[in-house]
Formats: structure tokens, C-alpha cells, sequence
């Protein structure tokens, strides 16, 4: 294993995780309706991070690397644990807000299947019939 190596990919999560914690940190939403666009787009770009972040974690654990005494790596994974726990206090105040959010596309979703259940038992009644044949009265 190759201490620079380790150190290169430590930096890289750094680097995502003070992304992550910016971007997260610069985004306000309200209960709104009107937000649900804003949040889908920020959980999208928020996600590319994650898995960015992902992919660094893979390689650390490929290097295989054990207890590491070495000041600058301490420092660096002290520094990463604080963003991390930074990042979880916001989604934490963030969670209200989406979960209303996530509850009012549920109950939207509803609606929509509701609607075209009707929309299918009133019109598939005539969608599937010959024209004149269902309520001909020569018949």
C-alpha cells in the first residue's frame, strides 16, 4: 500500500464531501408544490455527488489500508467525520420539508391513478365497441 495513494484519495473525498456540504447547505425549500421541481433536481445533483463519493470509497477499500499513523491522515479523516456529521444535522433540518413534499407527490399519485381508473370505465365502454352496435335500438 502506498501512502500517497491513500492521501490522493482522502483529499478526493475531501473535496466531495465540502461539495456536498456547500450544496446542501446553499438550498432552502418551502412546503410548496411549487418546490417539488427544485428538489427533484437537487436530489439528482446531490446523488452524482454521493456517487462520486462512492466510487472514492471503493478505492480506499481496494488499497486495504489498516491503522494509520500518520498525522496528515488523521487530520484528513478528522476533517471528513466533521463534514459528514455536518452534512447529517442539515438533512436533518431538511427532513420535515421533504417528507411533506414526499407525501403530497404520494397523495397526487393517487389522484392521477384515481382519475384515469374513471377515465378508462367511462371511455373503455365505448373504445371497444363498432360503431352503433352497443346501443342500437334495431336491435
Amino acid at each position: 500500500m502506498n501512502i500517497d495513494d491513500y492521501l490522493s484519495l482522502l483529499n478526493e473525498k475531501h473535496q466531495v464531501l465540502t461539495e456536498i456540504y456547500d450544496y446542501t447547505k446553499s438550498k432552502t425549500f418551502k412546503k410548496s408544490e411549487d418546490e417539488i421541481e427544485r428538489i427533484e433536481y437537487y436530489l439528482s445533483n446531490r446523488q452524482n455527488m454521493y456517487d462520486k463519493l462512492s466510487i472514492i470509497e471503493k478505492n480506499i477499500k481496494k488499497l486495504n489500508v489498516n491503522n494509520i499513523d500518520n498525522k496528515e491522515v488523521i487530520n484528513i479523516i478528522n476533517k471528513n467525520d466533521k463534514i459528514i456529521n455536518n452534512i447529517l444535522k442539515l438533512d436533518e433540518e431538511k427532513k420535515e420539508i421533504m417528507e411533506f413534499i414526499l407525501n403530497l407527490l404520494k397523495n397526487n399519485i393517487k389522484s392521477v391513478k384515481s382519475m384515469a381508473k374513471i377515465n378508462n370505465s367511462y371511455l373503455g365502454t365505448y373504445e371497444n365497441t363498432v360503431g352503433g352496435s352497443l346501443f342500437d335500438s334495431s336491435k
